[in-house]
C-alpha cells in the first residue's frame, strides 16, 4: 500500500474524536485523503485538528437521517464509533449505551451504506467479542475461535461485526473487521500511560512475579492496518486480529516502567495471595457502594491473566508487519512523562 491510494479519496470516519479515531483522522489527512467525520459536536471536534482541512458533518448514529446525510459523496468509511463510559461507571463493559451505539448505531450505518453507494468499509472492533476465555490459556487465540462474549460491550461489538459482514455478503461492498487488543501509544490516554503515572507516583506496588501473556498493538500500527484493510483485495469479507506479535506480562511492564523512569526494581514483590485479598475487598466495596474501586477481582484477573492473540493471518494475507513494539515505546512514554511532570525517582 502506498500513500497515493488515499490521495483525494473522500473518506468518512465515525468515532473520530476517540482515542484511536483521532490518530486515524490525522493519518488520513497526512496522506491527502478528503476527510469527513461524523460528530455530535462540531465545535469540540474542531479543537482536535485546528489546522487541518476536515469536513465536519453533524450527526448521530442513533439518527438514521443524519447518517444518510453524512455519507453523501463518500467512498470509504472507517467505522470506529463506540460508547466511552465515564470514570464513575463501576463496570465499564456493562453500560447499556454500548448496545445503543455499537449494535443499533452500526445497524443504522450499514442500512445507509447500502443505499449510498459506499465502496469500502472497515470496522475497528475489539478482542472482547471473543470472550474472556479467548487467549486465556497456554496458546494464543486466532480468528477461528468461536466468539463467546462475556460482557454487554462484547455482545454489542459482535452484533456490529455481524451487521458489517452481512452487508458485504453478496454485494460489491468491500468490508473488513479488525479486532484490536490493548492499544498503546495514545499520548497519555491508554492503560500503559496510566501505569507509568502510577509507578512514578509510587501508587503501583511491587507486582507479584507472575508472567502472564497479553497482546497489544501500537495505535499507529492499528491505523496502518485499517488503511491496508480498506484497499487490499484479500481483506474483503474478512476478520483479522491485529497485534504487534509480542506478548507482555504485567510484571514485565512494571519492571520496564521503573527502569525507564530511572527507578530501581525492588528486591521484593507483593505475594499474589495478598493481591487477591485486596481484590476481594475491592469487589465487595464496589458492590455495596456502586462506585469504582482501585482493585477488584475482575481487575486483578485482567492484570494477572492471559489475553494472548495470534495475528499471523493479517501478516500472511495482507503482508502487514508491525513497526512498533512496547519495549521501545515504554522508554519514549516514560521520557515524555518525566518531561511533563518532572523527574521522578525513589
Amino acid at each position: 500500500m502506498t500513500h497515493l491510494n488515499f490521495k483525494q479519496v473522500p473518506v468518512l470516519v465515525t468515532g473520530a474524536t476517540g482515542k484511536v479515531g483521532r490518530h486515524l483522522v490525522q493519518a488520513l489527512v497526512d496522506v491527502g485523503a478528503q476527510v469527513a467525520i461524523l460528530t455530535r459536536s462540531i465545535e469540540r471536534a474542531r479543537t482536535l485538528w485546528p489546522a487541518a482541512r476536515i469536513d465536519y458533518r453533524l450527526g448521530d448514529l442513533g439518527e438514521p437521517s443524519s447518517v444518510e446525510a453524512a455519507l453523501l459523496g463518500i467512498e470509504i468509511v472507517f467505522h470506529l464509533a463506540s460508547y466511552s463510559p465515564t470514570a464513575a461507571e463501576a463496570n465499564i463493559y456493562a453500560a447499556p449505551a454500548h448496545w445503543k451505539v455499537s449494535a443499533e448505531g452500526t445497524r443504522n450505518l450499514m442500512d445507509a451504506v447500502l443505499t449510498k453507494g459506499i465502496r469500502r468499509l472497515v470496522y475497528l472492533s475489539s478482542v472482547k467479542v471473543m470472550g474472556d476465555a479467548a487467549g486465556a490459556g497456554n496458546l494464543p487465540a486466532d480468528e477461528t475461535w468461536s466468539p463467546a462474549p462475556t460482557s454487554l460491550y462484547g455482545r454489542a461489538k459482535l452484533e456490529a461485526e455481524r451487521r458489517v459482514l452481512a452487508a458485504g455478503n453478496g454485494t460489491d461492498l468491500h468490508v473488513c473487521v479488525l479486532r484490536l487488543p490493548m492499544v498503546y501509544g495514545l499520548q497519555g490516554q491508554g492503560n500503559i500511560d496510566r501505569l507509568i503515572e502510577a509507578v512514578a507516583r509510587h501508587r503501583f506496588p511491587p507486582w507479584p512475579r507472575i508472567y502472564n501473556r497479553r497482546s497489544a498493538i501500537h495505535v499507529k500500527d492499528a491505523v496502518r492496518a485499517a488503511q491496508l484493510a480498506a484497499w487490499h483485495p484479500r481483506a474483503a469479507g474478512q476478520i483479522y486480529l491485529v497485534t504487534d506479535s509480542d506478548t507482555y506480562s504485567t510484571r514485565w511492564l512494571y519492571e520496564q516502567t521503573r527502569l525507564a523512569l530511572g527507578m530501581p526494581i525492588p528486591r521484593w514483590a507483593i505475594p499474589a495471595w495478598m493481591m487477591k485479598v485486596a481484590a476481594i475487598a475491592g469487589s465487595l466495596g464496589e458492590k455495596l457502594s456502586g462506585r469504582a474501586m482501585p482493585l477488584t477481582l475482575a481487575g486483578l484477573d485482567k492484570l494477572t491473566g492471559n489475553a494472548w492473540f495470534n495475528s499471523e493471518k493479517l501478516q500472511k494475507e495482507l503482508g502487514f508487519l508491525p513497526q512498533h513494539h512496547l519495549q521501545q515505546e515504554i522508554t519514549l512514554m516514560a521520557s515524555t512523562y518525566r518531561q511533563g511532570r518532572g523527574n521522578t525517582s525513589d
